[in-house]
């Protein structure tokens, strides 16, 4: 039975919506390319995003680049259980502001371009979301915790 708060949880109002915000997330987004991820962020006025979690993300996998539906939802799964994992590393970058009215909500997208013969394991999606996370940090002016690397 799970009490209290879930740390490492994804609950819906976490998870990227929106057709216009998600449109302006693919035009205009940082990217960060990693060996089989790409992160794309972008910075939203909080009254353009509506309510929810200051970090929302999106998972996706291209059906040209994996054409079979089961194999795109697992490696979407492994993907959102990897950011799961990892996504307290977002804390700091998240109570930075607290919760001041008024504050940007950050979309971030998650976009499979590796090869559907290859697909990584958890943990190798695990660590590159983390790399990916922590120079997301540094660029952002956040500070990554000082963690140890798994």
């Amino acid at each position: 039975m799970l009490t209290g708060k879930r740390i490492n949880a994804l609950p819906r109002h976490e998870i990227a919506r929106g057709k216009s915000n998600l449109s302006d997330l693919f035009a205009s987004g940082h990217r960060l390319k990693g060996r089989s991820l790409v992160m794309i962020s972008f910075a939203v006025a909080s009254d353009r995003a509506g309510r929810g979690a200051r970090i929302r993300a999106l998972f996706t996998v291209g059906k040209k680049q994996v054409p079979g539906a089961v194999e795109r939802n697992r490696i979407k799964r492994l993907m959102r259980e990897a950011y799961r994992l990892e996504k307290s590393l977002m804390l700091p970058f998240v109570s930075r502001d607290g919760d001041k009215a008024g504050h940007d909500v950050t979309f971030i997208a998650f976009l499979y371009r590796g090869r559907r013969d290859a697909v990584p394991s958890l943990q190798d999606f695990r660590d590159e979301m983390r790399r990916m996370m922590r120079a997301f940090l540094k660029m952002a002016g956040g500070t990554s915790p000082d963690c140890d690397e798994r």
